[in-house]
C-alpha cells in the first residue's frame, strides 16, 4: 500500500464527488512526485463526473469554479486560495496536427484515461479511499528505476503530440532519469515533428530542460533533437578545435560548459550558444614547424547574432534576449585582476543594465564555465584570476566606489557653472568619469574642477 498526503482541500473535493456517486482520484505529476518523496507543485484530479456534474457537486461549498477547459472536460476549482484542475476521464480522438486531439470522448474508467497519457510515470492515479495506486503501466516501478518510458507505443505517443518529446527530455534532465531504449529511439526518429509545436511551448520546455541537473547527459545523447528546434547548434557537432587552449571539440566543450553555470535560463542559454559562431569563423594557421592551429576570430559577435535570431524565433522576452546577447558578446573579454580594470568593467555594465553588479556576476559565471571546459593546463590559472576579479568587485561594491556619472563629486550644474553648455556638459562628465575610474583623478570636487580646467 502506498499512502500519499493529499491536500485537505483536494480531499474535500474528491469526497464531495464520491458522495455524489462519482469516482475521483489525484492523478499524474502530483502522484509521481509524491511517490518520489517530493512535494508536488500542483495537484490535479481525474473524475468520472462530467464538468456539469463537478459543478453541481461543488455547489454550496463556496469554492469558485472556473471553466478553464470545458471542451476537454477540465474545470478549475479555487478552494481557499488553492487551484485544483479536475478533469473528466477521457480518451482522445485523432491528432491530425501532431499536437492536440481533434476530439475527446468522456469515459467512465480511470484505466482508459491513464492509457492516453504520455509516460508511465505520469499514468498513475491514487485511490484515496483504499490508500493504493492505480498503475496499469508500471509507472511506480519506473519511478523506482528512474526510467522515462512511454505509456503504450512510443511511436504512437509522439505522433499524437510531438511536444511529448521535449517533455521526456525535461523529465530526464530535471529528475535525472534515464530514457528507456524504445522511447529514446522514437524521440530521435520523430524529432522533426517538433516543427508542429508552437515556439512558445518549445521555449518553455527548453528553459526547463537546460536548467536540469542532468543536462550534460541529455545534450550529449539527444543533440539531434535539440538541432530540430535550435538548428543553430548543429554546426558545432564534432567541429574540431585544434588549439592549445582546448581539449574538446566545439560541441563537447559546450556540453561541459552548460551545467557549469548557475541553473538560470539566461545563463544556460548563453552557455549553450556562447561558441555557436565558431564554425562560421574558423581559420587554420600553419606554423613554422609545420603544425597547425585553429583560430575563431570574431566568434563571440557571430554567436551573439545566432542567439538573437534563435530567441526571436522562440518569442523570448526582450530582457532575456538583451542579457543573453551581452553575455555571449563579452564572454571572451579580458578583465585584468586589478581594481582599475574591474572598476571600468563594472562601470560599463552599469551604464547598460539597471543592476550592473548582477550582470557582472553573470558574466563571471559564464567565463568560469567557459574556462572549466577548456584544456586542463589552462584552467587553474584562469580560474584563480577570475576569483581575484570577483574579490576586487566585492571590495569596490562594499566601498561604493564611483562607477557612474551620478557617483561623481560634481554634477552637471557644476560643469555648467564652469562655462560649459549643451552636449559639452555630458561629454565633460564622461571624460571626468573615465579619469576617476582610471585613477587619474580623485573623486573630490577640487580635484575634478582642476582636471576640468585643464581640458
Amino acid at each position: 500500500m502506498a499512502r500519499i498526503n493529499v491536500p485537505e482541500r483536494l480531499s474535500e473535493i474528491i469526497s464531495r464527488l464520491e458522495k455524489a456517486g462519482h469516482k475521483a482520484y489525484p492523478v499524474g505529476g502530483c502522484v509521481r512526485d509524491s511517490l518520489r518523496g517530493g512535494a508536488p507543485k500542483d495537484w490535479d484530479a481525474a473524475t468520472s463526473a462530467l464538468p456539469e456534474e463537478v459543478k453541481d457537486a461543488m455547489s454550496g461549498t463556496g469554492f469558485k469554479i472556473i471553466e478553464t477547459g470545458i471542451k476537454h472536460g477540465t474545470v478549475t476549482i479555487l478552494a481557499r486560495g488553492e487551484a485544483y484542475e479536475i478533469t473528466t476521464f477521457r480518451v482522445d480522438g485523432g491528432y491530425s496536427d501532431n499536437r492536440r486531439p481533434d476530439s475527446v470522448e468522456f469515459v467512465a474508467d480511470i484505466n482508459e484515461d491513464l492509457s492516453r497519457r504520455d509516460f508511465t510515470i505520469n499514468a498513475i492515479a491514487y485511490d484515496c479511499e483504499n490508500d493504493g495506486i492505480i498503475d496499469p503501466f508500471g509507472g511506480a516501478a519506473d519511478i523506482g528505476r528512474c526510467l522515462v518510458r512511454c505509456a503504450g507505443e512510443p511511436e504512437q505517443r509522439f505522433s499524437e503530440d510531438s511536444l511529448r518529446i521535449l517533455r521526456g527530455l525535461r523529465f530526464a534532465s530535471v529528475l535525472g532519469f534515464e530514457i528507456e531504449e524504445k522511447t529514446a529511439a522514437a524521440m530521435r526518429r520523430l524529432a522533426p515533428l517538433l516543427k508542429n509545436v508552437s515556439s512558445e511551448r518549445v521555449y518553455a520546455e527548453l528553459k526547463m530542460i537546460l536548467c536540469g541537473e542532468n543536462i550534460e547527459t541529455v545534450l550529449r545523447e539527444y543533440r539531434g533533437v535539440f538541432a530540430c528546434v535550435l538548428p543553430e547548434l548543429e554546426p558545432m557537432f564534432d567541429f574540431p578545435q585544434q588549439n592549445p587552449y582546448h581539449c574538446y571539440d566545439v560541441w563537447e566543450h559546450t556540453i561541459h560548459a552548460v551545467p557549469a553555470v548557475s541553473p538560470e535560463p539566461v545563463l544556460r542559454l548563453a552557455a549553450l550558444f556562447h561558441d555557436s559562431g565558431k564554425p562560421a569563423c574558423h581559420t587554420r594557421e600553419t606554423l613554422a614547424d609545420g603544425s597547425r592551429i585553429d583560430h575563431f576570430y570574431n566568434h563571440a559577435t557571430v554567436s551573439a547574432e545566432l542567439i538573437a535570431g534563435a530567441l526571436e524565433r522562440l518569442k523570448a522576452d526582450n530582457r532575456t534576449k538583451e542579457r543573453a546577447e551581452y553575455l555571449i558578446l563579452h564572454h571572451g573579454d579580458m578583465i585584468s585582476p586589478t581594481k582599475k580594470s574591474v572598476r571600468r568593467r563594472l562601470s560599463r555594465i552599469s551604464a547598460e543594465f539597471e543592476n550592473g553588479r548582477e550582470m557582472f556576476d553573470m558574466l563571471i559565471d559564464l567565463k568560469l564555465a567557459d574556462v572549466s571546459a577548456q584544456a586542463e593546463h589552462v584552467r587553474g590559472g584562469r580560474k584563480a584570476e577570475l576569483r581575484e576579479v570577483v574579490k576586487l568587485a566585492d571590495e569596490i561594491t562594499a566601498e561604493s566606489e564611483c562607477l557612474s556619472v551620478k557617483d561623481l563629486a560634481v554634477s552637471g550644474y557644476d560643469v555648467m557653472d564652469m562655462g560649459f553648455s549643451g552636449p559639452d556638459v555630458g561629454r565633460v562628465l564622461n571624460l571626468v568619469l573615465e579619469a576617476v575610474i582610471s585613477e587619474e583623478v580623485a573623486n573630490d570636487s577640487d580635484s575634478i574642477r582642476e582636471y576640468i580646467n585643464k581640458l
